[in-house]
């Protein structure tokens, strides 16, 4: 297996994306069409791919659809990484488990170390004022409008994503204020500790988001970014409230432990077979299109985010992103055959900010329609990890935007053919 390219244009030359999840394979998968039967299509198509394990899907155009076929010399190299995957896929399991096993112990035993002075409860939230009514955001050309009155949207948001953990000393020692001593003492919080994949917008946490959802209301926000969505569950308590306020969602399509995109070479970031979990492009698909189903009866449901920070996951992350082509036009494909029973949310990739220009020929790639308009993505995210000092450049000059981080930025976007957020 060769190692990930370091750009992005030498993937524009080498891969492409690719055809559609064998028919025969997803044929049951018409969610849109489904009825209310306890047998949920998700399970369905586990049991499927659990059963046809051994089944090849036709790969990406312009690669071969079996890996292996390139040639025998790959074989021992790939069997290393198949080896490497198991021995990865049972170390994080096992992590897991123990992390869901600390999380409810941490909840049932009682506590008996080290106390300190509770801290002051925040004032009351001020009453947000409440919406009668929330119009869909389409996208038309590069941006965003109400689709009512016409107006441009400009999303002003805030990622919502609340861990419960407990206070850990080891993040003190990141501390570097002089004369700062660590005397927390790690709490108990309300509702007990949260792993990373919980589903903060779920009812059972309704005590927590609600007052939080206000608290962005009063910011000035008009836009809340989601992380981790169980497509099982019910959001309607959620997005509900989000629309009262004048709040619009970006939702995820990808889950952590179940429904997500692997950064793995392309075509396997989409064909390939994990014993234990099936094919990772049907569960991809399966998971995103629940959450499609159920988020687009909401008009303030902004975007669906098909993947997130893909180069960051794995060293090979940027030979997948053939793999989120794949998906985006596998859900746009999934969109249209609903037809006007399915409102078309735009569909936006975001990625980190490893800066130019890389940032920029990612975005051209993604964005830019390959074998069909149905592979290119509506909307792209940009994840800016950077700030401007409260005076800015300093050094008795005058600010000037040509010093931020963010001038090279919009030099980089300014002709990009989509909405970018």
């Amino acid at each position: 297996m060769a190692p990930a390219p370091s750009r992005i244009t030498l993937l524009a030359a080498l891969l492409a994306c690719g055809r559609a999840l064998s028919p025969e394979l997803v044929s049951q998968d018409s969610e849109c069409y489904q009825s209310e039967a306890s047998d949920c299509t998700l399970s369905a198509l586990q049991r499927r791919a659990h059963s046809r394990s051994t089944e090849v899907i036709p790969g990406l155009s312009g690669l071969p659809d079996d890996p292996d076929e390139e040639g025998e010399g790959d074989d021992d190299e790939a069997d290393e990484d198949a080896e490497d995957d198991e021995q990865s896929g049972e170390e994080d399991h096992q992590q897991e488990e123990a992390g869901h096993a600390e999380a409810a112990d941490a909840t049932t035993t009682p506590y008996t170390g080290p106390t300190m002075a509770p801290l002051d409860k925040n004032p009351p939230t001020p009453e947000p004022p409440v919406k009668k009514s929330i119009n869909p955001i389409i996208s038309r050309g590069n941006f965003l409008y109400d689709s009512v009155t016409g107006e441009r949207f400009f999303a002003k948001g805030v990622a919502y994503n609340p861990r419960n953990e407990k206070y850990d000393h080891s993040f003190g020692s990141s501390v570097k204020v002089e004369g700062w001593k660590d005397t927390c003492v790690p709490g108990r919080p309300e509702g007990g500790i949260w792993t990373y994949t919980e589903d903060v917008i779920a009812d059972e946490h309704e005590d927590t988001w609600s007052t939080d959802l206000e608290a962005i209301a009063n910011l000035g926000a008009n836009t809340v970014r989601l992380y981790n969505v169980d497509p099982q569950k019910d959001h309607s308590k959620f997005m509900n409230k989000a629309a009262s306020l004048g709040l619009y969602v970006i939702v995820p399509l990808n889950g952590k432990d179940w429904g997500f995109l692997p950064a793995f070479p392309s075509p396997d970031c989409y064909t390939k077979e994990i014993e234990g979990y099936g094919n990772v492009g049907v569960n991809a698909l399966s998971f995103a299109k629940q959450l499609v189903k159920q988020f687009s009866q909401f008009p303030n449901t902004l975007l669906f985010t098909v993947a997130n920070e893909l180069a960051q996951n794995d060293k090979n992350g940027f030979a997948a992103f053939p793999c989120v082509k794949a998906l985006t036009r596998d859900i746009h494909r999934y969109q249209a055959s609903c037809g006007a029973s399915m409102r078309r949310v735009p569909l936006i990739y975001s990625d980190v900010d490893m800066g130019p220009p890389d940032r920029g020929e990612i975005a051209k790639y993604l964005t830019c329609a390959l074998e069909s308009e149905d592979d290119a993505v509506d909307a792209y995210g940009l994840n800016v990890y950077s700030w401007c000092d409260e005076a800015y450049p300093g050094d008795g000059k005058a600010d000037n935007f040509k010093y931020s981080p963010y001038y090279q930025i919009k030099k980089d976007f300014e002709d990009l053919s989509v909405p970018m957020l």
